[in-house]
């Protein structure tokens, strides 16, 4: 028995390994691309990323490669005859199947913990980096072209001399057709302000219009700018998708204690106004934003809820994924595990996601109970033991 654990878990970590390395780092690859692509990054800025999306690349590649490493394993087994000869000998086929279970499930729970990870230190030190590197960026850019343009900032300079931009000229776009906001300078200088996650222009001998109004002259004057202006990255640290786990139980509790409050104060005003006749006050477009402002709370009070069960239930994806693909190979017999692994995904691909995506989609919006988001896993699941049932008795 022991012989037998120790060969299936011998093969199935060999394939995991191999697989889940090759997948997650091309998926790696993708995303630095991407994230270079659209920042506009410099090569260091690009390389620094690479820690901050390796959780993230091994999220989405750890149950793939398991269930792909189950479709190598069991499949070889079962057309080798293996399968045959185990249960020959008086071993249940469940000898075989339960070490792959049982790596299955503890790649689910570091799956959970590699959510929690990606979606806190990974998402911010990408942001991090991202931000951080934009004056790097804006140098490099000019320095090849002359211009650099991005977000809401353009700057057009006749040169750069170091860290001098020569007769910038630096355009702010306004907010909602807003007039920009010009500076142009003799001399000028970028830096970040990582503290305050700020740009910094530092003007020398330079004038500041809003449209064609000249607001006033300065000989040596520093503007900040939000480094959002300049890069399409967003800090979102208070979205529940960017929440440690073990935070979103005590944002839950505090978030319902100001939505109530919300809701008792405003029910106090619409009843004051009610009571004396301000017909004017309870029709004005006003409450119509308040209304519009508690839907928004109320939602993410539903997202508050489905957050942890959505990650939990994305974890243990793994485990799902082991419990069909394991009897399915074994129950195909087939050397060609690329067609077990299509064979396999196939109601993977036509079950889970879609029950999972409109779980997730309906428990958000409130009109389901968050441990809806966990359909998608129990139908799995009741066709991994129905499969394993067959592989009994066969």
């Amino acid at each position: 028995m022991a012989v037998i654990t120790r060969h299936v878990l011998m093969e199935l970590v060999k394939t995991f390994v191999l697989a889940s390395a090759a997948i997650t780092g091309l998926m790696v690859l993708l995303i630095l691309v991407q994230e270079g692509w659209r920042e506009q990054l410099t090569l260091w800025a690009i390389l620094e990323l690479i820690p901050y999306t390796v959780p993230t690349s091994l999220c989405f590649a750890i149950p793939g490669t398991i269930l792909f490493a189950a479709c190598v394993t069991y499949g070889r087994m079962s057309a080798s005859n293996e399968i045959v000869a185990i249960k020959a000998a008086g071993v249940a086929p469940w000898a075989v199947v339960q070490p792959g279970l049982v790596l299955a499930f503890l790649l689910s729970l570091l799956t959970v913990y590699l959510n929690d990870i990606s979606v806190t230190w990974g998402r911010r030190g990408a942001y991090r980096v991202i931000l951080h590197s934009s004056a790097q960026t804006i140098y490099t850019m000019l320095r090849a072209q002359g211009t650099f343009a991005k977000g809401r900032i353009y700057i057009d300079v006749d040169d750069v001399r170091e860290s001098d931009l020569i007769n910038p000229f630096i355009t702010r776009l306004g907010e909602r057709g807003d007039e920009p906001l010009e500076m142009r300078a003799e001399r000028a200088k970028i830096f970040v302000d990582p503290e305050n996650d700020q740009l910094i222009i530092e003007l020398v001998n330079g004038h500041v219009s809003l449209g064609s109004t000249l607001v006033f002259e300065c000989d040596h004057k520093q503007f900040p700018v939000p480094l959002g202006d300049v890069t399409k990255k967003t800090d979102s640290g208070d979205s529940p998708s960017n929440m440690e786990l073990r935070n979103i139980p005590r944002e839950l509790v505090r978030h319902r204690a100001e939505l109530a409050e919300r809701r008792r104060l405003l029910a106090l005003r619409m009843a004051a106004q009610a009571v004396t006749g301000d017909m004017l006050a309870l029709t004005h477009p006003k409450w119509s934003a308040e209304l519009d402002r508690l839907q928004t709370e109320v939602y993410r009070e539903h997202r508050l809820r489905t957050e942890p069960w959505r990650r939990w239930a994305n974890g243990f994806s793994c485990l799902c994924f082991m419990l069909v693909g394991a009897p399915l190979a074994i129950l195909l017999r087939r050397f060609d595990f690329w067609t077990n692994f299509a064979i396999c995904f196939m109601p993977i691909l036509l079950l889970y996601y879609p029950l999972m995506m409109f779980g997730v989609s309906q428990t958000k919006s409130g009109a389901l109970p968050p441990w809806m988001v966990w359909t998608g896993n129990a139908v799995l699941a009741m066709i991994g033991y129905a499969l394993l049932r067959r592989v009994h008795k066969h």
